[in-house]
């Protein structure tokens, strides 16, 4: 007695890659904005750590430490946050990255594509006192063009916490 051949008919295997089309439709963009959304919440912690590590070596080595905007990740020449930062020691307490004589503690390169990072209000440094506090409280926004954005705020005695916004970013 000969036995049925096994196997899909064409029909069938239409219908399946029917429903997997439908069924990636529907999730793909579920899932681009959860990876969009991890991303900024990586870029958040990133700020988040380098601020308290900046705070904690001006602490810790009774020096004022700084962070600046750069866009090439060895002089404060940045004009936005988005192209990286440098903290380095501010030995001569003038607020400015002086390469010949200071010392460069931490690089972050520049941020992955449509993330940006604005700051309230406007400045492309931050310097903390050998005691803790920043020399202003500061507002930094990470955002990415229609997802709710992440804070990372410095209060007045230097402590930073990351919350989210209220609202989509524009």
């Amino acid at each position: 007695m000969p036995r049925a051949a096994a196997g899909f008919t064409v029909i069938e295997l239409m219908f399946v890659i029917a429903l997997a089309a439908v069924l990636l439709s529907i999730g793909l963009p579920s899932l681009t904005n959860l990876v969009i959304s991890n991303r900024l919440s990586s870029v958040s912690a990133d700020l988040m750590t380098d601020l308290t590590f900046a705070r904690a070596t001006a602490i810790s080595r009774s020096q004022r430490v700084g962070l600046c905007a750069s866009n090439d990740q060895a002089t404060c020449n940045g004009s936005s946050w988005n192209q990286g930062w440098i903290i380095y020691l501010d030995t001569n307490s003038n607020g400015d990255f002086d390469v010949a004589t200071e010392t460069l503690l931490r690089v972050h390169d520049a941020l992955p594509t449509g993330v940006t990072v604005t700051v309230a209000p406007t400045t492309l440094d931050v310097t903390y006192r050998p005691s803790g506090p920043a020399d202003a409280s500061r507002t930094f926004t990470v955002c990415k063009s229609g997802l709710v954005g992440r804070l990372v705020s410095i209060n007045a005695t230097g402590r930073t916490q990351v919350t989210s916004t209220s609202s989509n970013c524009t």
